[in-house]
């Protein structure tokens, strides 16, 4: 039986650099920059991140053995260690936090399901993954808060848009006292992922229990990946795919909702030339084009994050497969 931390930990860096690697439209890879992140970061990025992913390996091992309780796991810690790795020396810039928020929890379920069942096993998954975010603590939340502080998370447009209340106004990491309003209302992760889930699609993945992952993501880039020689072609079709399912997070962000669907509507229109058999490169081309206008300020990151993770769970199925 393979090291399940050490081998998990290996897995989830390598996702991450075949993530970045790919030539997604509007994003960085090996071929492509922007002006204040390159292909470096991202590398450095994923090999920082490595002990926190063996950490948290570690965890999901010891919670499959019962030696640890579900709310005595600590993601939010695990989360805030990757964070300090990641951002706090070498590299400087934000490159991946999205991708820290869903690995954490999902590296960790999947240990857990790895020392159980000795193989992958989605179903499994997805119940450590009820447990585990059902789970969460305060603590947890104040970690995640301290980590969004250390990467300082770009883009504030979506305040602007209707769904953004008071409660919003209350957690939002700008606010001078959010620590302190943590601690009064008793908020643990998962409660703060479901307040905040309809103003940023990473929370609603959490709130509803990474459904759109494990139901949805994933099983699209299964559909398309038999191993590592055709998934660099699986993981550009799941990310134009994903990006016409829905608006992207930190496009939102940085450029207003409005602007997000009317990108949705151009990676639609990919899909379906795709799907009637038609000739797709020009508007592949079309969509890098707009992605990469005005500063990059239409980058598809959380789509990206998301993606990611799909990738993750496919390394893992590959690398432990059922019997």
């Amino acid at each position: 039986m393979k090291n399940i931390p050490w081998t998990i930990a290996g897995v989830a860096q390598i996702s991450i650099l075949m993530e970045v690697s790919s030539p997604k439209p509007g994003n960085v890879n090996r071929l492509r920059q922007f002006s204040d992140t390159s292909y470096r970061h991202f590398l450095a990025s994923a090999a920082l991140m490595g002990r926190g992913l063996y950490l948290a390996g570690v965890k999901g091992e010891k919670l499959a053995r019962i030696e640890i309780a579900p709310n005595r796991v600590g993601i939010g810690e695990l989360i805030l260690e990757c964070s300090k790795d990641v951002f706090g020396g070498l590299n400087q810039s934000n490159t991946i936090l999205g991708t820290i928020l869903l690995y954490v929890p999902m590296v960790i379920a999947s240990a857990a399901t790895l020392a159980e069942e000795k193989a992958f096993d989605n179903e499994k998954l997805q119940k450590w993954i009820h447990t585990l975010l059902d789970n969460t603590t305060v603590d947890d939340t104040l970690n995640v808060y301290r980590a969004f502080h250390l990467a300082n998370p770009g883009g504030r447009r979506n305040k602007e848009e209707q769904t953004w209340t008071n409660i919003h106004d209350r957690f939002d990491i700008d606010n001078p006292k959010v620590l302190d309003n943590i601690k009064d209302d008793n908020l643990t992760l998962q409660r703060l992922f479901q307040l905040s889930a309809d103003v940023e699609p990473l929370s609603r993945e959490w709130s509803n229990y990474f459904e759109l992952t494990l139901e949805d993501v994933y099983p699209y880039l299964s559909e398309h990946v038999t191993n590592l020689e055709n998934m660099e072609e699986g993981i550009v079709r799941t990310f134009i795919w994903l990006l016409s399912k829905q608006p992207d997070g930190l496009i939102i962000k940085k450029a207003g909702l409005e602007k997000a669907q009317d990108i949705q509507e151009i990676a639609k229109e990919v899909i379906e030339s795709d799907s009637n058999g038609s000739s797709t490169e020009e508007l592949l081309q079309n969509l890098d084009t707009i992605l990469r206008s005005d500063g990059n300020t239409y980058n598809p990151g959380t789509t990206a994050d998301m993606v990611s993770v799909a990738i993750l769970l496919k390394l893992v199925e590959l690398t432990w497969k059922p019997s």
